[in-house]
Parts: structure tokens; sequence; C-alpha cells
């Protein structure tokens, strides 16, 4: 065998081993790049770990400095309360005594609230009795007096009512009808008879004063005076004034001559009835009863007799009865 071709083949295996060291180191000098790499990463994460580790050991002695702090605070809040001139638990109670009036003025304005429903009915609830009415009484003026009244309640049961008349009726007015049923006469001392007039007007004043007792105040709060059903005693006194014209026959011829009476008119008597309130402040007095009138005239000596029931100047029982409207103070 010539010597050339094992040269040859020397330097092919050569050159094979010399690639296979270069590609070897190749690979030994990345993965020492790459552990390189690891390791830097792995040094940043425990510089990492230990600044944590730093704070979380300052963490505590923050907390404990603050919560000193907080103390501190405390200490000074007790001796500035120990220093005022108040007892706490005082302060505290009368706290709550503010507060249990607060709510039970809130539950009082409810039921005001409640008991201000305006109500036709004569139970309506109120959140304040009524004390005293006005009223008047419409019936009186077709008889040509005006009747105002006023009733101020004494306690829960009792009041008086106090009213005053005033009368002008006329033939020509309101109250005509009135006028033409009375029948009047008067006494003519020089026939001593009682001669028939035709009555132009009638004039005067007068009072009357009831005592009231509520019957069931007693029984139901709400119908207490001057509100419910009462039973009364009722005097009246009036003060009258009588015009009139006479038709008489002098010397051959009728003339007229003028009449003026003056009578007195007293009464007295039990009446019953029921004063309800609506529309809130209103009322409505209903009444019926019995009286005995006496009427007499200056010029006389004796209460008249023999009158008509529906006359002015009657004298006897009577029933009464009538109707007030009023406003509720």
């Amino acid at each position: 065998m010539k010597p050339y071709p094992k040269i040859i083949i020397m330097l092919i295996i050569a050159l094979v081993l010399k690639s296979a060291v270069l590609q070897s180191q190749d690979s030994i000098d990345n993965k020492m790049k790459l552990l390189d790499l690891k390791l830097q990463l792995l040094n940043s994460r425990l510089e990492l770990l230990d600044s944590k580790i730093k704070s979380w050991e300052s963490w505590p002695l923050e907390m404990e400095g603050r919560l000193a702090d907080i103390d501190r605070s405390y200490r000074q809040l007790g001796t500035k309360i120990m220093m005022m001139d108040f007892d706490p638990a005082d302060f505290n109670y009368k706290f709550y005594l503010l507060d249990s009036m607060m709510k039970s003025q809130k539950k009082n304005t409810a039921d005001t609230k409640i008991g201000n429903v305006i109500s036709f009915r004569y139970d309506t609830i109120r959140p304040k009795p009524f004390k005293s009415v006005i009223s008047l009484n419409p019936v009186r003026i077709f008889e040509g007096t005006f009747q105002i009244s006023y009733e101020k309640s004494i306690n829960p049961r009792n009041s008086i009512d106090v009213s005053g008349l005033a009368t002008y009726a006329t033939d020509e007015g309101i109250s005509r009808r009135y006028m033409l049923n009375q029948s009047l006469s008067y006494y003519n001392p020089s026939t001593d008879t009682y001669d028939p007039y035709n009555s132009k007007n009638i004039y005067g004043f007068g009072t009357i004063i009831q005592w009231k007792n509520y019957l069931l105040a007693s029984v139901n709060p709400r119908h207490r005076a001057p509100i419910g059903m009462y039973a009364a005693t009722s005097l009246m006194y009036r003060r009258l004034w009588i015009n009139g014209l006479e038709t008489v026959f002098v010397e051959y011829e009728f003339i007229n001559r003028d009449i003026i009476q003056k009578l007195n008119v007293f009464a007295g008597g039990v009446i019953i009835g029921s004063q309800i309130s609506f529309i809130k402040t209103l009322s409505l007095d209903f009444y019926f009863g019995g009286v005995i009138r006496l009427s007499i005239y200056d010029n006389e000596t004796s209460f008249t007799k023999y009158k008509k029931w529906d006359n002015i100047d009657f004298s006897g029982v009577l029933p009464a009865a009538g109707i007030k409207i009023g406003i509720l103070k």
C-alpha cells in the first residue's frame, strides 16, 4: 500500500475530529452562557426577596409606632374628659331622655294628623277640645229679632250660654207674616174694655241665660262641653215697645190714633238639645223643650190672659224648639 492514501485518510480523520471538538466547545459555551443568565435571574430574585423580608421586618415596628400614637391620643382624650365639668354618664342619660321625647313627639304628631281629618260626624276626633261657641239663631230673624249667643264651658260637663236679643219687627219687612198673625188689644179705661188695634212695629231688647249639663261627658270624652247631648235650664227676659194704630169715630168721622204699649216678658223652662260639630270649626245646636211664659203691660197689674199662643204677649205654657249655627273655638 502506498503512503499517500494513508496520509489523506489521516487528514480526513483529523478534520472530522477537529470539527467535532469545535462543535463540542460551541455547545459548552452556549450552555455556560445560559447558566450564567439563570444565575443572574436567581440573584435578582434573591435581592427582591431580601428587600421584602426587610420590609416585613420594618412593618411591626411601624405598626407599634402607630398603636403608640393612638394610645397617646386616647389618653389625651381621657384626660380632657376628666377635666370637663360634667359627668359623661349623666350626659348619656340626658341624651337618652331627649331621644325618647323626640320619638314621643313624632308619635303625637302622627296621631294629630289622623285626628285632623275633616268629618261631618258629631264624633269627629279633635286634637284639642273646644272651649266656647259663638252662634246665631236664624229662626228668630223671621220674627224680626236678632239673637246672638256665647257659650263658655266651665268644665267637661257644664257650660253657660248667654244670648242677647235685639228686636225691630215691622209689617213691611221680613217679619211681615209674624206681625200679621198678632192679635193685639189694649185696655181702654173710658169704656173699661179691651179694644183691638193693628200693630205697625215692635222693638226692644232681651236676654236668655242657660245652664247646660252635657250628659255623655263621663262616657265619651269627645262629647264634653260644648259638644254633645245636653239638658239645660233656661231663663228669659224681654222688654218690648209695641206701636200700632186704632181707628176711632170722633165727631162724625173716623180717625187713626197711635197706640204705644210697653210689655215685659218673663220665661223659664227646661230644654234638651244636642250640639254637633262639622267642617272642623262649625256647629249646629238643635233643641226642644217647654217653658212657662208670663207677659205683663206697664199699665196693667196682672199678667195677660186669653191671648193666642203665637202672640208676643201670650202668658202660659209653650213648647220651645229651635236651631243655632255657631263657630267653635
